[in-house]
């Protein structure tokens, strides 16, 4: 993965956004799954990226989405 720029992480710390530089766009937004046996490591879900954060937090939000978020999302880097 590219320079990571900023993190955020729902309340239970199990699903969060990744913003991350990018050539194309300026930056990138990925949804993430954080892996609970390993301090700070995560995995991309489905490769999804979106040009805002808005709409990565949108896909946490949808009815189809096995995937989702509890409580808010807070900003940790």
């Amino acid at each position: 993965m590219e320079h990571v720029v900023a993190i955020w992480k729902d309340e239970k710390n199990g699903l969060g956004i990744i913003e991350v530089k990018d050539q194309v766009f300026g930056s990138s937004f990925h949804p993430v799954c954080y892996q609970k046996e390993s301090e700070g490591k995560y995995s991309i879900i489905n490769g999804l990226w979106y040009t805002t954060y808005h709409g990565a937090r949108q896909y946490f939000r949808a009815k189809t989405n096995p995937y989702s978020g509890y409580g808010r999302m807070r900003k940790i880097q």
